[in-house]
């Protein structure tokens, strides 16, 4: 008896381990979301902004001075930013890359919902 008592607490504590140390722990859930774009039928998660990218969204959201071409700049840019942290597949690039200006435009309005979603609250 002694002997499964004294098993299952190590078995608890090597579990409770294992989670702590594991490298293909699943993804918490603000990890696993993201902005969730539709371009020609096809969704293609991208990243979400984070706080390194808070002098971006200050700018396009009116918390520093700028002037329209800034903050379509800043838009711009955070698309960019954004996309270079995402995984894309080969695919999907061939079809963000077939119409450039209408997929960042796209992404642009999930992102403006995004930011101003997230100000809000």
């Amino acid at each position: 008896m002694d002997e499964k008592a004294a098993g299952g607490a190590d078995s608890k504590l090597a579990e409770k381990k294992a989670q702590e140390t594991d490298a293909d722990a699943p993804e918490s859930p603000q990890e696993q979301s993201g902005l969730v774009v539709v371009i020609d039928g096809q969704e293609i998660t991208i990243a979400t902004p984070t706080v390194q990218d808070f002098i971006w969204v200050d700018v396009i959201t009116g918390g520093t001075p700028a002037g329209v071409l800034e903050r379509a700049k800043a838009k711009g840019d955070l698309i960019d930013i954004l996309l270079s942290r995402t995984k894309i597949t080969p695919e999907q690039l061939q079809l963000l890359n077939n119409d450039a200006l209408l997929s960042k435009r796209i992404i642009g309005s999930e992102l403006m919902q995004f930011i101003f979603k997230q100000t809000q609250q």
